[in-house]
């Protein structure tokens, strides 16, 4: 499965739920694709996760996605052991596993060599951690994110060397501290969180 086919199925489920990304390349194709305001591009690598699990604690009535990489997911193991234990039902954790570090020149990540992240969810009580290989299987994990309780760890195995030329993605106009900007001020105009003002 290509990176930009499992974006664009994201896309099609995410709606306009609030979604953190890791680093590297699925940032700017999610912006590409379909932006939207309650996202935060590029966040540092082992984040999205833990910061999702947050969200999801704040934002109860929401779904919540975090948009991660393999090599990202594998910095932060810990966490899921935290969304087993307190399950929250909104919570969905996507994998993009392309087994590299592709932003550092394509450097093996522990998957490439037998770390399976979806067993490593499932070790640490996951009910729902799962393997997709193609768009049909993602399409199906993902339509069960918008109709069934979490929390979802859903690991979308994606071509190993799937990124274009230097220059060739539209560079996005705002750094992550205005994305993170963005972010908030659209859940506050929903009414899901209060301005900073009145906290």
């Amino acid at each position: 499965m290509n990176r930009r086919d499992a974006i664009e199925v994201f896309a099609r489920y995410r709606g306009d739920a609030p979604v953190i990304v890791g680093p590297g390349v699925s940032g700017r194709l999610l912006y590409e694709i379909d932006h939207r305001p309650a996202t935060i591009y590029n966040m540092e690598l082992g984040y999205p996760a833990p910061m999702c699990l947050g969200l999801a604690f704040a934002l109860p009535g929401e779904r919540v996605y975090a948009l991660d990489g393999d090599g990202s997911l594998l910095m932060s193991l810990g966490v899921l052991t935290t969304i087993a234990r307190y399950r929250p039902p909104n919570l969905t954790v996507l994998v993009l596993d392309n087994r590299v570090y592709l932003s550092t020149g394509a450097l093996p990540s522990a998957t490439a060599s037998g770390a399976d992240l979806a067993a490593i969810g499932r070790g640490a009580g996951l009910e729902h951690a799962e393997t997709v290989a193609d768009e049909a299987a993602l399409e199906r994990a993902l339509a069960r994110t918008t109709q069934e309780s979490g929390p979802f760890l859903i690991v979308a195995q994606i071509e190993a060397q799937d990124r274009i030329s230097p220059g060739g993605y539209r560079a996005m106009p705002f750094d992550i501290v205005e994305s993170s900007i963005r972010f908030r001020r659209d859940l506050v105009d929903r009414g899901l969180v209060q301005p900073l003002w009145a906290i």
